[in-house]
């Protein structure tokens, strides 16, 4: 007797299902992709940004530095906030509109100076803030409220 083993051949995935896989593997990817590019926070320095020149005109960008001490100038209705931002290149005008954040001020005052502001420069120098990001270190407390 001969016996003769025969073997199926593999069943074959259609090609819509196929199609469907890959398109739902490249959506994936795209999210994953761009879920991670907005995650990126970089900021320039005060130097890099007097350097880029007009090249920095009303593009969005981040700039971190120290508030200067004796900069800060707050209109009479608390809306408009103007301080100056440092580094060891010089100085950039900031123009913030909005309620700062509680830490924001001068380190004489027990608040802290390092900053980064999210806006745009115009042609004029002045950098026009539409987010004020006050920085600290892992040392930050909540302060004590008195009692009254």
């Amino acid at each position: 007797m001969n016996a003769t083993t025969t073997t199926s051949p593999r069943p074959r995935l259609p090609a819509k299902l196929l199609l469907l896989a890959a398109a739902l593997t490249a959506a994936v990817g795209f999210l994953v992709w761009t879920g991670t590019q907005g995650a990126t926070v970089y900021y320039h320095t005060v130097g890099e940004v007097r350097a880029m020149d007009s090249e920095a005109f009303y593009r969005l960008i981040r700039v971190n530095g120290i508030v200067a001490d004796g900069s800060i100038q707050t209109s009479a209705d608390g809306n408009v906030i103007n301080f100056d931002l440092q580094d060891d290149s010089g100085r950039l005008p900031v123009e913030y509109r909005g309620t700062p954040p509680d830490l924001f001020g001068y380190s004489a005052e027990d608040r802290y100076q390092e900053v980064i502001v999210e806006g745009q420069l115009e042609p004029s120098g002045a950098f026009r803030a539409r987010s004020l990001i006050v920085k600290h270190g892992p040392e930050f407390e909540p302060r004590e409220i008195p009692a009254q």
